[in-house]
């Protein structure tokens, strides 16, 4: 049986007082497309960034690939990786978010070829030869020499997702990608994610578009107050869900 892509086992996280995740329990499979969903403050987003250790989790083990995230074992301790190491295993997950973050005085072919130059070592030849292919991928071959100022909204979300292939992840997170779209650029966006899912990229996404979980996710996740209340197919959580909490937080997004 092959190893979990990712396994969280009693996670949790606090802000002071605050505590966001109370304990999520949850395991993705390579090749699957997970969706998180659930209301603003349930811990999704922060789930998310503790996968790729921008948020440290407080307790509970979280592993990506049969590795911890942040951390290494000695004994029946746990010590938190330097930031090289840090940095090494970030590399390995890519992320979108929803304000695209871009840099708005490179081009989105420089914005692409910046990582795999600068942190895989790779030639500038090579990197633009793969950003090119990636931009291709996601439409917007004709748009490598424009600046994100000339790019919509949907096309800088495009390519930030061009941007965090071109370092190869294993893995790639997506928190509330379409969020900050006008809602004609959102069919775009979920378009190449939804080729990426052919190509059996493992993902998972942060995200209120139920007609995508619907469509293109093997998993579903429904989180409030900090832990997984529901979990299964999608097509079966959204069509019978168990508890009165979801059917009162679908009654609201569908």
């Amino acid at each position: 049986m092959s190893q979990p892509m990712i396994e969280a086992s009693g996670v949790r996280k606090s802000f002071g007082a605050l505590e966001v995740l109370r304990g999520v329990d949850l395991v993705v499979n390579r090749g699957d497309v997970a969706c998180l969903i659930g209301p603003s403050g349930s811990g999704k987003s922060t789930f998310l960034r503790c996968i790729n250790h921008l948020e440290q989790h407080d307790a509970g083990r979280l592993t990506v690939d049969g590795q911890l995230v942040g951390y290494e074992q000695r004994g029946t301790a746990l010590y938190e990786l330097n930031d090289r190491q840090i940095c090494a295993e970030r590399s390995q997950i890519g992320m979108v978010f929803q304000r695209f973050n871009l840099f708005a005085h490179l081009t989105a072919l420089e914005n692409v070829t910046l990582g795999p130059i600068n942190v895989r070592g790779e030639t500038p030849t090579s990197a633009r030869e793969r950003a090119m292919e990636l931009l291709r991928s996601v439409g917007l071959a004709d748009k490598a020499q424009n600046y994100p100022s000339q790019l919509s909204g949907g096309q800088q979300q495009r390519v930030a997702i061009a941007r965090a292939l071109a370092m190869e992840p294993k893995l790639m997170l997506f928190d509330e990608p379409t969020s900050a779209l006008d809602p004609e650029l959102v069919g775009e966006v979920l378009d190449a994610m939804k080729q990426l899912a052919l190509n059996g990229m493992t993902m998972v996404v942060v995200t209120h578009e139920m007609g995508f979980a619907r469509e293109v996710a093997n998993q579903l996740f429904f989180l409030d107050e900090g832990v997984v209340q529901e979990s299964g197919h999608p097509r079966d959580v959204l069509v019978n869900p168990k508890t009165d909490r979801l059917s009162n937080f679908l009654s609201k997004v569908l």
